[in-house]
């Protein structure tokens, strides 16, 4: 019963901890060295992974990420970050993307890599 307790003390402070909007990174997580750009790095995961849900004319929940300003303002003025972070509620919704992709987020806006 104790190790019941204690097992589930921790799944539920990891989980808590994922809805910080941060992926720590493993030694298993690679991320590339230098700094991470929207157009070689994160705008490839928003065309193969967000625009069929937010582009073109009634995306979904109003968020339109069809172009560097709007991924940049809905990193820094939105959840963007922490939605794809939640494995409760994840973006996209068919589940979570790898953490090494996750991590070129990150790093992209933890950085100060916020640029085109």
């Amino acid at each position: 019963m104790m190790k019941k307790i204690i097992y589930t003390s921790i799944l539920i402070l990891m989980m808590s901890s994922c809805s910080e909007g941060y992926i720590p990174i493993d030694e298993a997580t690679t991320i590339p060295t230098g700094p991470i750009t929207y157009q070689t790095h994160i705008s490839p995961v928003i065309s193969s992974r967000c625009i069929s849900c937010h582009g073109g004319s009634d995306p979904q929940g109003g968020l339109l990420l069809q172009t560097f300003n709007q991924v940049r303002n809905s990193t820094e003025n939105g959840t963007l970050i922490q939605r794809i972070n939640d494995p409760a509620d994840p973006m996209p919704t068919t589940g979570l993307m790898p953490a090494s992709t996750r991590a070129l987020f990150d790093e992209w806006v933890n950085n100060g890599y916020l640029e085109n």
